[in-house]
């Protein structure tokens, strides 16, 4: 089992950094009309991004969970910017930012418990 953790474990630079292109892609992608659904559901879908980027950042570089964090938020903030210029159908949004910010934080105290609690090796 422990094999297994260590070799998943080495798989994650190549796992965040594959989540950070198709994110990329996806952010910038023309979209079609909004229907009405849910009034906060893009905000949620932005936390959740986010989120999942923060932990497999944090799991892929322990030791510059910092740069992977501040990373990130500079990230988010870009591709609201490109979002505002280069494409027709989406708009750069503040809130959308925080949004972004908001999963970082959650990822982070999640990794920050997830590190507390981890069984240490025995030696």
């Amino acid at each position: 089992m422990k094999q297994f953790y260590q070799q998943t474990l080495r798989l994650m630079p190549y796992v965040f950094w594959t989540l950070v292109a198709i994110v990329s892609v996806i952010m910038l992608v023309e979209l079609a009309p909004k229907k009405d659904g849910l009034k906060y559901l893009d905000k949620i879908q932005h936390a959740l991004i986010f989120f999942i980027l923060t932990v497999s950042g944090c799991l892929a570089f322990k030791q510059k969970i910092w740069a992977v964090i501040l990373g990130l938020a500079i990230f988010g903030a870009i591709i609201e910017v490109l979002q505002a210029t280069l494409t027709t159908t989406r708009t750069g949004d503040f809130y959308d930012w925080l949004a972004d910010v908001a999963g970082i934080l959650i990822g982070l105290m999640i990794i920050s418990i997830y590190r507390q609690f981890k069984p240490k090796p025995l030696q």
